[in-house]
């Protein structure tokens, strides 16, 4: 499941999920590590070399590991730091899921291809297959008009459909640039808790 984007990660820290609970982590064990990490994220936490400087994403992908090692992975949790569908911690660094729980897929419900109502009716002809707006005493004249309006609709549909797929494109990037925090059960490592749950 997911917890929180990592961009609202320092000023609004998340609760603890409830499913935690049954896994015997205890809500201090939860602000612990969600204070540790938001430290890292926001570049205020001390590294093992002061003069290497490193991006707060590879530190808290570092400190997640850490927590999975020494702590969740023997309740049977695992924690993974996400940029769009790739994982940036844990054993599988690089791996790509597309079926993430909470990730809004590619296509929006505004991206329709379809022409809205009141262009489509600009497009349609008359009952004697003219263009719209050749009316009586119209003519050749009446149907040339027709024609341009025609295309005219034409061109703009076709403008608000490539910006239209040009804000989905937009989106899909920027989606695919955010780093965001998931939680995932596993089998505990030592054990101690049974099989997997």
């Amino acid at each position: 499941m997911k917890i929180q984007d990592m961009d609202d990660f320092y000023e609004n820290m998340p609760r603890m999920p409830k499913v935690l609970v049954p896994h015997d982590v205890y809500h201090e064990d939860w602000i612990r590590f969600i204070q540790d990490l938001a430290l890292a994220w926001a570049g205020k936490l001390p590294t093992t070399d002061p003069n290497r400087p490193s991006r707060s994403s590879l530190v808290a992908a570092e400190l997640i590991d850490l927590w999975n090692n020494s702590f969740f992975a023997q309740r049977g949790v695992e924690i993974v730091l996400f940029k769009g569908h790739e994982r940036r911690s844990g054993p599988w660094v690089g791996q790509v899921d597309h079926n993430l729980p909470g990730f809004r897929g590619g296509t929006d419900s505004d991206s329709s291809d379809s022409l809205s109502s009141d262009d489509s009716s600009s497009l349609s002809d008359d009952k004697y297959g003219r263009g719209a707006g050749a009316g009586a005493g119209g003519g050749y004249y009446g149907s040339y008009a027709g024609d341009a309006k025609r295309r005219k609709a034409e061109r703009k549909a076709e403008k608000k459909r490539k910006n239209k797929e040009k804000k989905a494109r937009r989106r899909a990037r920027e989606r695919e640039r955010t780093y965001a925090l998931y939680i995932s059960c596993i089998t505990p490592r030592d054990g101690s808790h049974g099989g997997p749950y």
